[in-house]
């Protein structure tokens, strides 16, 4: 049985479905940062200069994907989001794969988590990729003195695509999928067949090979999952719905200051208290030792309570 053939990789269209229908199930994120995904590298060809020999097509990219240094410059980190959105616009390859991926895992994924978590995973998988990336880049490639740091940029969805690939083979492990559509393995042996292909391309790198594929954003990514998975963690936290009330609260804040300043009988009651703790006091040490301030509440005290009686 193929991977389409299950219930749950079924995607049946319904063609009475209404405008209410749509809104009670909400297109699938994953579909979503798919499209994204595909506008932003049709926007980023308009810069693309295939003639180009002095980097120029690679303006775009500089601009939202990010460098080792980027770490050095808090102001720019917003780069380790960005990246995952832009591939390399001289193979049209590289987005198609991460594209096809993100259908095929994403989509079974979403269908476990949700779909407000499954984004909330994805985008999170993507910085922790991104800033992985950076500082593994600074301690594997370090700039020697004097010289110009790399300014090939980072981009691309492989890291938060392998963390969907590891977190499908962590749901279902047993599932036969088809690599490549002709070599049927089971999804935990998928899983570990890419991890294990990133860590040798990490060695590689580490040993001075040159490569242009970033391994350590992938390995970031599937570690993140791991941890993800195995330490039960969920990011419903970030939430604006279980943010607390603010408003609600200063409303009721409010409500409560105006009963407080609305509440005579309150302050009638406490009055009395303070008369009675006086009365005491004049008893034990006589009327001499009150302060003129206490004399005053309890006179004050004493001709209400003659207004009360003559009422």
């Amino acid at each position: 049985m193929g991977l389409y053939d299950r219930d749950y990789g079924r995607n049946d269209q319904n063609p009475y479905q209404t405008s209410w229908d749509r809104v009670q199930k909400p297109r699938s994120m994953t579909v979503t940062l798919i499209i994204i995904n595909v506008v932003t590298f049709l926007i980023s060809m308009l810069f693309f200069d295939n003639g180009s020999s002095d980097g120029e097509s690679f303006n775009i990219l500089k601009t939202f994907g990010f460098v080792p240094q980027t770490l050095h410059e808090p102001s720019m980190w917003w780069q380790f989001l960005t990246y995952g959105f832009f591939h390399d616009l001289k193979s049209v390859w590289h987005i198609v794969f991460n594209m096809a991926m993100l259908y095929v895992f994403g989509r079974m994924v979403e269908a476990r988590m949700g779909g407000t978590e499954f984004l909330r995973f994805y985008l999170i998988s993507i910085i922790v990729g991104g800033f992985i990336g950076a500082m593994t880049g600074l301690i594997m490639n370090p700039v020697p003195a004097g010289a110009e740091p790399s300014s090939v940029p980072t981009v691309g969805a492989s890291g938060g695509v392998l963390a969907l690939v590891v977190m499908f083979a962590c749901y279902f492990p047993q599932q036969e999928l088809f690599l490549w559509g002709i070599v049927k393995m089971k999804a935990w042996a998928l899983a570990a067949l890419c991890v294990g292909m990133d860590l040798l391309g990490s060695l590689y790198s580490l040993a001075g090979g040159e490569t242009s594929t970033a391994f350590t954003v992938h390995l970031a990514g599937a570690g993140f999952a791991l941890a993800y998975h195995y330490g039960h963690w969920n990011f419903r936290w970030l939430s604006f719905e279980s943010a607390p009330d603010i408003r609600g609260k200063m409303r009721q804040r409010s409500r409560r200051m105006k009963l407080k300043l609305h509440d005579p009988d309150k302050k009638l009651r406490k009055e009395a208290d303070e008369a009675d703790r006086l009365l005491e006091k004049i008893h034990q040490t006589g009327e001499e030792s009150l302060t003129s301030s206490e004399r005053k509440l309890l006179e004050r005290y004493s001709r209400r309570q003659r207004e009360k009686r003559n009422q």
